[in-house]
């Protein structure tokens, strides 16, 4: 939880620190590493080991053993101030739990959340404070005689919390007065493993309970520590003696989280127990273990445990610097100076576990070595070659899956991925070192890649997909007009042209072109062109050529090659346009002309090719005399084309 929101529980663990100062009676001297873990440092862990139980004489109804008023722990043995190999043990606060809460997650559930986050890499960076690897030691629901301290009518008091937790870790009634047993020379009756250095002890709390100091109000979980009786050897004497073991716990309120699935509010509860369990960790008395290495660095040497118990009987620093998790807790709001807030969102951490739903939220911890919020996950890109247009490629276009180690400085190790299309059944993954090239072949239509990334720091990307379509085909180009057939010279083609990629990447370009060139008549070749045949176009074949191509350089082409003719009537048609256009200058011109071509015309069409012939030589020769005074000389060659189209085709 946030330090802003953890005052009364810390002005506790506060005053455990002062006592310890306090007890020494050192006032100077370089002692940089006092917030150091002491573990082999002999001198210092004695100086503790004196100092804390001396706070445990001013504050000892809180150790009271929960079901033996009478008796008073032992002395406390501190054995460090880092967990050097957490030693995980989930407890419910509750007989049934998976009955009396319905819509939270299952014991079993949350057993595997925590399994998971041993077995993987979240622990890696927590290396840096002296904490090594993690274990899961099980779960236990409420032992019936520790039942007593349970909360009522909702609420929780801390200390009503810290006596369960006590009696579930460490209550005995075969090992208590009268019996002639000292506490801690059997285990627990509760069956939980018996507390060491490493005991690192989750409640979560029903769905209908929260604390009364704070509530949900104030923070989600908190993490903090109580001493255990434990029977061991302690030097110098030769025999067992009754003393002391401190255990961290964290504490869940599952009241205060929720979600909109199952899934949700499972990583919300989660990603609040991991707040407090990394913290546990590295801070497992509270106040006493690694906060922020800036403090030290921050005191001077002189004066130190001046400025040190002056700074935590006032709480003030220890709201300034933070723990672990408070540093990257996003919404943070940590200042400067010393400690710089570095809000990072929870982080997902794949999972095997089916019940899980693939991956679950941890929460991110302050890493000094590389800096930066941790786990360090690494992180997959997939990269597009070329051609590419959005997510649409071709079978040519290369893919490149790229990796990062996601801050750890270690590297990637690998990269597992697989690509299959919509629809189908996955392939296996593919392992391989990084980066990844590949390309896809199959039918057109959408394409899955998924990837993950595993670090050489352990951690291991969830994987993750991304979307493409494969698109090999090219445009389908339809010609209306012209079509493969016969033009009278006199008509007026328009070109009605288009091309259509249906599910494909698009068309990028339509281009056309006739007889080899994309102009015509000083004008272009656009779909919709008019054409006028008399004017642009000579008598004979013709190919149109429509060329597409689509956004991912699919290219398909389509001609039709047509013919311009002439007829007897088209003929005619000529000498009329030609008057319009102003090119015959004069009507009785083209009366005359008209009177020649009708002739023609009708001996054309009874099939006398020599009398037609000799009145297109009439109309020839009318023409010539008339040009250039009544007849331009651009239609009159024209026009004795078309006439001798005529002599040379009649039937």
């Amino acid at each position: 939880m946030p330090v802003s929101r953890r005052l009364k529980l810390r002005r506790f663990g506060s005053a455990v620190l002062i006592a310890l100062i306090v007890a020494t009676g050192l006032r100077a001297g370089p002692l940089p590493n006092l917030l150091d873990d002491n573990r082999g440092n002999i001198g210092l862990a004695a100086l503790e080991t004196a100092a804390f139980n001396t706070a445990l004489a001013v504050l000892a109804p809180v150790f009271l053993n929960p079901l033996s008023p009478a008796f008073t722990y032992p002395p406390v043995i501190l054995g460090g101030r880092v967990l050097e190999h957490p030693q995980i043990h989930n407890l419910y606060m509750d007989s049934d739990w998976d009955s009396h809460n319905p819509d939270a997650p299952t014991r079993a559930q949350l057993d595997a959340l925590t399994q998971e986050l041993v077995n993987g890499g979240f622990f890696s960076e927590a290396a840096q404070y002296g904490v090594g690897s993690a274990s899961f030691t099980g779960s236990h629901q409420r032992e019936a005689l520790c039942g007593l301290f349970e909360p009522i009518n909702g609420g929780a008091e801390f200390v009503q919390i810290l006596a369960w937790v006590n009696c579930m870790a460490g209550y005995n009634p075969f090992s208590a007065p009268p019996s002639l047993l000292p506490p801690g020379t059997l285990d627990p009756i509760s069956g939980v493993p018996e507390g060491n250095d490493n005991s690192l002890y989750v409640v979560y709390l029903p769905r209908d309970v929260e604390i009364v100091e704070g509530g949900c109000g104030s923070f989600k979980a908190y993490h903090f520590f109580t001493a255990v009786p434990d029977i061991r050897f302690v030097f110098p004497s030769p025999i067992p003696l009754p003393v002391s073991q401190t255990v961290a716990f964290a504490v869940v309120q599952t009241k205060c989280l929720s979600g909109a699935t199952p899934q949700e509010l499972r990583n919300n509860i989660f990603n609040a127990a991991t707040h407090e369990i990394i913290e546990a960790a590295l801070d497992p008395i509270v106040g006493t273990g690694w906060i922020n290495n800036s403090v030290v660095s921050e005191a001077e040497a002189d004066g130190f445990f001046d400025q040190i118990a002056a700074s935590f009987s006032a709480i003030e620093l220890d709201l300034r610097v933070g723990e672990a998790s408070d540093i990257c807790q996003a919404g943070g709001t940590q200042t400067d100076p010393p400690a710089s807030q570095q809000p990072t969102e929870p982080i997902p951490v794949p999972t095997s576990d089916p019940s899980l739903g693939g991956s679950f939220l941890v929460a991110p911890y302050w890493s000094n070595n590389p800096p930066g919020c941790a786990p360090f996950v690494p992180k997959t890109t997939l990269q597009f070659g070329t051609p590419r247009f959005g997510q649409f490629i071709t079978s040519s276009t290369t893919m490149t899956i790229s990796a990062v180690d996601g801050g750890s400085g270690t590297g990637v190790a690998s990269i597992k991925w697989r690509v299959f299309a919509d629809g189908s059944d996955p392939p296996d993954f593919v392992t391989q070192p990084p980066p990844v090239e590949f390309t896809v072949t199959g039918g057109d239509g959408g394409y899955t890649v998924e990837m993950s990334a595993t670090g050489n720091n352990g951690m291991v990307e969830v994987v993750h997909s991304a979307h493409l379509t494969l698109d090999n085909t090219p445009p389908v180009i339809t010609i209306v007009e012209p079509t493969a057939t016969d033009y009278p010279h006199s008509a007026v083609l328009t070109l009605d042209y288009s091309a259509s990629d249906g599910l494909g990447s698009g068309v990028a370009s339509l281009t056309a072109t006739l007889d080899g060139s994309s102009t015509l008549a000083g004008h272009g070749l656009g779909d919709g062109q008019p054409i006028n045949l008399l004017f642009e176009l000579p008598l004979g074949e013709h190919t149109f050529v429509a060329t597409s191509q689509d956004r991912v350089t699919n290219q398909s082409q389509q001609s039709v090659t047509f013919t311009i003719i002439v007829t007897p009537e088209s003929i005619k048609e000529d000498v009329q346009i030609f008057l319009a256009a102003g090119l015959i200058k004069d009507p009785g011109t083209a009366t005359a002309l008209l009177a020649k071509l009708n002739a023609a015309a009708d001996a054309f069409a009874a099939g006398n090719c020599a009398k037609a012939a000799n009145h297109y030589q009439v109309f020839i020769k009318l023409l010539q005399s008339q040009t250039p005074d009544h007849v331009d000389p651009t239609a009159t060659a024209i026009m004795i084309a078309d006439a001798e189209y005529l002599i040379a085709h009649c039937p």
